[in-house]
């Protein structure tokens, strides 16, 4: 069963053309949950709806597909690689209806397992759900215990840029390496804007390498900061966007072919309007990603 046969309903809207379907909006599962907050070998639940993911304030969602638990299955976490800034929250979804699963951190087998978190049994139940920070920078290795050939990994970096307007913080820093990582976290922080989590703010992002704009796109948010993933997919034909993660909050997707190796790339991020009103004077800035790739 390959990715697009996996994930369903998924919210997209089309860049530069306009075809085909994608996986990637995993929280197009998501319509209720069980939340589960966990420190090591403590676990919380209790039923949720949507307003409740809201109220978690999770950043990036990962799934748990459905067949995960077949050893056959090309997937169990997805995505499995991730390359995130440090203070992003993941939430892991349990969408493998009828089959509990774990998120426990380290190899398996590893003296340290579970040290830095685990969910305990994931019931096998719709959408239950594990959320944790990643507050410090490195890799994190993590495995499902009751199928423990099932590992994925979560890099997270440190690396910001300030400008006059926005702070970037990003999973990779100014250098993307597209071998390592086929995708990458971006957030675009306001300076010169509260952030109440309430008011709408749209923010437009351009990004363009040195002869043609690769994608420009309009993004809202409830009076946060822009998630950002860029998505590297040479399989794909077209650029698409997709998103938020959760029912108004969370990270976007951009995902398609329009990242290529050893090429400088120059990213625009505006605030263009907040709450439907443009600002009195601009709210702009403009950051650089370096790729590379072992081609």
């Amino acid at each position: 069963m390959n990715e697009e046969n996996q994930v369903s309903n998924v919210r997209r809207r089309p860049i530069l053309w306009s075809k085909g379907v994608t996986a990637g909006a995993i929280a197009s599962f998501i319509t209720a949950a069980m939340i589960i907050v966990s420190a090591p070998n403590i676990v919380y639940a209790q039923i949720g709806s949507m307003a409740t993911l809201q109220n978690i304030q999770a950043t990036y969602a990962v799934s748990i597909i459905p067949g995960a638990a077949q050893m056959e299955s090309p997937y169990h976490y997805y995505p499995s690689v991730i390359a995130v800034p440090t203070g992003t929250t993941i939430a892991w979804f349990n969408n493998d209806f009828g089959q509990p699963h774990t998120v426990t951190s380290g190899a398996p087998g590893a003296p340290d397992v579970g040290s830095l978190f685990n969910s305990g049994i994931m019931p096998a139940t719709a959408n239950s759900f594990f959320q944790y920070t990643f507050d410090n920078s490195g890799e994190v290795v993590y495995h499902c215990e009751i199928h423990p050939w099932r590992v994925a990994s979560v890099s997270v970096s440190d690396a910001s840029e300030r400008r006059n307007n926005f702070e970037l913080t990003s999973g990779v820093g100014p250098v993307l390496d597209l071998t390592q990582h086929p995708r990458a976290l971006l957030n675009f922080e306001p300076l010169t804007v509260p952030l109440d989590r309430t008011t709408p703010l749209t923010y437009n992002v351009t990004m363009m390498n040195s002869t043609d704009t690769v994608f420009s796109e309009t993004f809202v948010t409830s009076g946060e900061s822009l998630p950002l993933e860029l998505v590297s997919n040479n399989n794909s034909n077209e650029t698409i966007s997709y998103g938020p993660d959760f029912s108004s909050t969370g990270t976007y997707h951009v995902e398609g072919p329009f990242l290529k190796g050893n090429e400088e790339y120059r990213i625009t991020v505006e605030i263009a309007a907040i709450n439907a009103s443009p600002p009195e004077n601009p709210i702009r800035d403009e950051f650089t990603l370096r790729t590379v790739a072992n081609e």
